[in-house]
């Protein structure tokens, strides 16, 4: 954890009162998506309650979750939207590339959606939490995909991603385009989750073990499921 986003005492004690508000705030809510990101990854979303995250965060009033997020769409929001700006990032570098480079539409779409999240995880030991929750919510949970979605989550639109992915999905009607799309999004997710834990078990070959190597035969699969033709 960022150690500055936590003052200490001395410091706490020389700030204005407003400013202890707001830094006391910002330290419950950063304990909160912590303890909450790791309960939901380790388990899922729906098993775990909000006594539980908040017992988790250290927090004693029952009421703090929804005081600082309103209620549990509200802390999951919080979750995405803390790792969503730096996949974003990475991912513009991806999108630079594009007019040098030989991907087809398909293998575009496959690098696009993965290889941003594979070097975000490389570089923030946290983030496989975050892609394990993502891998809960992002398919049904999107506009794109599901377009009767309720939820109140945002997914932050990245319109160069959403276009490119239109059009490696061109050669197929709007009902089967949604529904590999739901798969492409699955398996990517479900899949860099096992990929990530595959190198923390002890007996997987070491083959396995290669992030890079594993991270290329994702995108492999996912640009076949992609540019595969329609079926009747």
């Amino acid at each position: 954890m960022n150690k500055k986003l936590i003052p200490t005492a001395s410091a706490t004690a020389a700030l204005p009162a407003n400013n202890k508000h707001q830094s006391r705030s910002a330290n419950t809510r950063e304990l909160f998506i912590c303890a909450a990101q790791k309960l939901y990854a380790q388990r899922s979303i729906d098993s775990v309650s909000i006594n539980e995250i908040t017992v988790a965060a250290g927090q004693k009033n029952r009421n703090a979750l929804q005081y600082h997020f309103g209620n549990r769409e509200g802390l999951l929001q919080a979750i995405l939207d803390r790792h969503a700006g730096p996949v974003h990032e990475l991912r513009r570098g991806y999108i630079a590339q594009l007019k040098t480079s030989p991907w087809s539409s398909a293998e575009a779409s496959a690098r696009l959606l993965i290889m941003p999240i594979a070097d975000y995880i490389s570089t923030n030991p946290e983030a496989i939490h975050y892609v394990k929750v993502l891998s809960q919510m992002a398919a049904l949970n999107s506009d794109l995909i599901n377009p009767n979605n309720r939820s109140t989550i945002n997914f932050q639109p990245e319109d160069e991603l959403n276009e490119i992915m239109y059009a490696a999905f061109s050669h197929l009607d709007p009902s089967e385009a949604r529904r590999r799309l739901f798969l492409v999004v699955s398996i990517t997710f479900h899949s860099i989750a096992d990929i990530c834990r595959a190198k923390d078990i002890e007996s997987t070959n070491n083959t396995l073990r290669n992030h890079k190597a594993m991270f290329e035969q994702l995108v492999c699969a996912a640009e076949s499921l992609i540019s595969a033709p329609a079926r009747g």
